[in-house]
């Protein structure tokens, strides 16, 4: 399953990696949340992932920006890895009519996130 991670460089910026999510690989979650955003909220400026944590769209296509500029596109169903938490953090906007769905799951600390580098 298509993925791409967040994650916190050791100068503290924020990057990102493409990568994957294996079929049927069960991880433990703390606890999981549903957000939708309205239409006329098109953006979230700069800010670090509060907490680590699975971002599954649903609805919307949304483009991410990490600190030096470069950006990514997720669509629905594709698979956000957001562990960013400590970084000058990302920005993300929505592109096109529809508003964002999405489903967080928050992962437990210290447990495998499940997340393959793409090679």
């Amino acid at each position: 399953m298509k993925a791409y991670k967040l994650f916190t460089t050791t100068d503290g910026a924020s990057a990102f990696q493409k990568g994957e999510i294996k079929d049927l690989n069960q991880l433990r979650a703390e606890y999981f949340l549903f957000q939708q955003d309205p239409p006329a909220r098109r953006g979230y400026d700069w800010h670090p992932a509060p907490r680590a944590q699975y971002v599954i769209t649903l609805r919307g296509t949304i483009e991410f920006t990490v600190t030096d500029g470069t950006s990514f596109v997720l669509k629905p169903g594709d698979v956000l890895l957001a562990q960013d938490v400590a970084s000058t953090g990302h920005k993300w906007r929505m592109l096109g009519e529809d508003s964002w769905a999405r489903t967080y799951i928050v992962l437990k600390d210290g447990e495998e996130d499940g997340f393959e580098p793409e090679v």
